[in-house]
């Protein structure tokens, strides 16, 4: 028997390892009382995308490539 530990959101299942399921196999599902808590990185992460899709800034078409490793002196 696979136990498979995850949660619900937006009406897909999404399990906490990676799991393959194989086809055909009879399956039960248990809802538990408890809701899950996200982590803070996921936190961050939703405010992220909230602050992207409040900005009203227009996005040019040319894109600068990044060196990180460059020294500059200032």
């Amino acid at each position: 028997m696979l136990v498979v530990q995850g949660y619900f959101e937006a009406g897909r299942f999404i399990s906490d390892t990676p799991v393959v399921i194989p086809e055909k196999k009879k399956t039960i599902i248990t809802v538990l009382d408890e809701n899950i808590q996200k982590t803070d990185q996921e936190k961050i992460w939703d405010e992220f995308r909230e602050a992207i899709e409040r900005s009203n800034e227009e996005l040019s078409d040319y894109i600068p490539r990044l060196n990180l490793a460059r020294t500059v002196d200032l």
